[in-house]
C-alpha cells in the first residue's frame, strides 16, 4: 500500500492497531538495551561496577540524544512533506539528515575520549567507581558515528510506513545485546567495558542494516544529492528541540540526583535512582512507541488538510497513554519489593529498604504522567516546537529543580517526591493549554517551510 494512502485513507482505529502496537512492541526493545547493561553488570561484575554505570549512563544518553535531536526534528518535516506529495525535497532532507548525525556524534566521539576523567571528577566520583566510569564513556564514544544512527533511521522506517521493519531490527538489536552480554560477561567473564561494546556493536550492525534498507528501491524515502536550505537547518532543530530538552534535561537532572544521593545515602541511593530508571524502562517505551509512531501519521493528515483525522488519531493517543500509565502506577505499587530483589543485593545494610521506598514513592509519578507526555508529543508532530519544548523543559528541569530545593531538607525522601509532584504540576499546565488553544481555536495552523 503507498503511504500516502495508508496513512490517509485507513480507518483511523485500524491505522491505531496496525502502527501503535508494533510502534509500541519496537520501543519497548529498543529501551530494553538500558537495562540489560545494568543487569549483566550488577550480578556478574560488580556492586561498584553498577554505581559506576548508573553514575555514567545519563551521559551516555545525552551523547544518543544528539542523534534523537536531528532524528525527530527532520521527520516532523518530512512527514508533513510527504503529506504535501513532495518526495523530491522529502528524499533530499532525509539524506542531509544523516550525514549531519554522523558528523555532530563524530564531534561528540572526540569529546567524550578526552573529556572523561574531567567529567568523573565533577560526578565525585574516584579511585575504583572513576576508573570503570571513564571505561564505560569511552567505549560507548568510539561506537557514535555509525551506532547513534539506529535510533534516527527508527524514525524514517516508520514514516515510510515500514513500522513491522522498525519493529524488526529493534527486536534484533535488543537480541543481539543480550548475546554480546551474555558471552562477554557471563562467559568470559569480562568488565564493565564489555556491557557498553556489547551495545555499542549491536547498535552498530541495526544502523549498518536500516542504512542498507533505504538504498532499496521500495523506499519512499532515498539516498539523494544532500543539501539543505539555512531555514529548513533551523527548523530541524526546532522540531527536534522538544526531544532533545527532554533528553537532555532529564539527562542532567539524574546527574545532578545521581551526585546528592551518593552524597546522602552512597552507593545504597545511587542504585535505588537506577532502580526506578530501569523500571522506566518498561514503561516510556510503549508510551513513546504508542504516541511517536503516530507521529508520522499526524505529520501526513495534518500536511494535508485533514484536521479532523489528526484529531480523532490523538483521542486514542491520549486514551490508551492514561490507561498504560495507571496500570504502570498499580504495578508498581505493589511489586516494588519484588523489582527491589532483582537488582539490589539483599545482603547490603538498608539497601532494600531504600530502594522499596523508592518505588513505592515514584509510583505515584504515572497518574498524572500520560498527560504531559501526550501534550508534547501532539505538539512536535504539528510542528508546534516552542510549546512542546516549554513542557518538556518544565517536566524535565524547570519545576525539577524548584521541587529540588524546596523538599532537599528531606533527605533522599525529598529526592523521591519531585518526581509525582512535577508530574502533577507539569500535567495541570500541559492540559490547561491545550483546551485553551482549542477553544480559540488555535491550535492548528497551515504550515510552511
Amino acid at each position: 500500500m503507498l503511504e500516502e494512502k495508508y496513512f490517509i485513507e485507513t480507518p483511523v482505529s485500524k491505522l491505531f492497531i496496525k502502527i501503535a502496537i508494533p510502534g509500541a512492541i519496537g520501543m519497548f526493545f529498543s529501551a530494553i538495551y538500558q537495562i540489560l547493561d545494568g543487569l549483566f553488570v550488577s550480578n556478574f561484575v560488580s556492586n561498584v561496577a553498577f554505581s559506576a554505570l548508573n553514575l555514567t549512563l545519563p551521559l551516555v544518553y545525552i551523547a544518543f540524544s544528539i542523534a534523537d535531536l536531528v532524528g525527530i526534528g527532520s521527520s516532523v518535516l518530512i512527514a508533513i512533506l510527504l503529506g504535501k506529495k513532495d518526495l523530491v525535497k522529502a528524499s533530499r532532507l532525509f539524506s542531509m539528515s544523516i550525514i549531519l548525525i554522523f558528523v555532530l556524534e563524530g564531534i561528540i566521539t572526540i569529546l567524550l575520549h578526552f573529556l572523561a576523567p574531567n567529567i568523573l571528577d565533577l560526578l565525585n566520583a574516584s579511585g575504583e567507581l572513576k576508573e570503570e566510569g571513564i571505561i564505560y564513556l569511552r567505549v560507548y564514544a568510539y561506537f557514535l558515528p555509525v551506532s547513534s544512527l539506529v535510533f534516527a533511521l527508527d524514525n524514517y522506517l516508520r514514516i515510510s510506513g515500514k513500522v513491522k521493519t522498525s519493529m524488526f531490527l529493534n527486536v534484533l538489536m535488543t537480541g543481539l545485546i543480550a548475546l554480546f552480554d551474555y558471552i562477554l560477561i557471563v562467559v568470559l567473564k569480562q568488565g564493565i567495558w564489555a556491557a557498553a561494546f556489547a551495545s555499542s556493536l549491536a547498535f552498530t550492525i541495526c544502523a549498518i542494516l536500516g542504512v542498507i534498507l533505504f538504498v532499496s528501491k521500495k523506499m519512499v524515502l532515498k539516498f539523494s544529492k544532500p543539501s539543505i536550505t539555512r531555514r529548513e537547518f533551523i527548523s530541524i532543530f526546532k522540531n527536534g528541540g522538544p526531544a532533545f530538552i527532554n533528553n537532555i534535561s532529564g539527562r542532567l537532572m539524574g546527574t545532578i540526583f545521581n551526585v546528592i544521593l551518593l552524597q546522602q545515602a552512597g552507593d545504597n541511593g545511587v542504585n535505588a535512582y537506577g532502580v526506578l530508571m530501569s523500571l522506566e524502562v518498561f514503561i516510556l517505551p510503549i508510551l513513546y512507541g504508542i504516541c511517536d509512531s503516530l507521529q508520522p501519521a499526524t505529520g501526513y493528515n495534518y500536511g494535508a488538510g485533514k484536521i479532523d483525522r489528526v484529531k480523532k488519531i490523538q483521542k486514542l493517543v491520549f486514551g490508551t497513554s492514561f490507561i498504560i500509565c495507571f496500570l504502570s502506577f498499580i504495578i508498581m505499587l505493589v511489586g516494588r519489593d519484588f523489582f527491589s530483589h532483582i537488582y539490589i543485593d539483599d545482603t547490603i545494610p538498608g539497601a532494600i529498604q531504600m530502594t522499596n521506598m523508592a518505588i513505592m514513592v515514584y509510583s505515584f509519578t504515572y497518574i498524572t504522567r500520560s498527560f504531559s507526555f501526550s501534550c508534547q508529543t501532539f505538539f512536535e508532530s504539528i510542528s508546534r516546537p516552542l510549546i512542546s519544548s516549554t513542557i518538556s523543559l518544565a517536566i524535565c528541569l524547570v519545576v525539577p529543580l524548584i521541587l529540588l530545593g524546596c523538599f532537599y531538607a528531606l533527605g533522599t525522601l525529598g529526592i523521591w517526591l519531585i518526581f509525582p509532584v512535577a508530574s502533577l504540576i507539569v500535567g495541570i499546565m500541559s492540559m490547561s493549554i491545550l483546551i485553551v488553544m482549542n477553544k480559540k481555536g488555535i491550535l492548528f495552523k497551515e504550515f510552511t517551510i
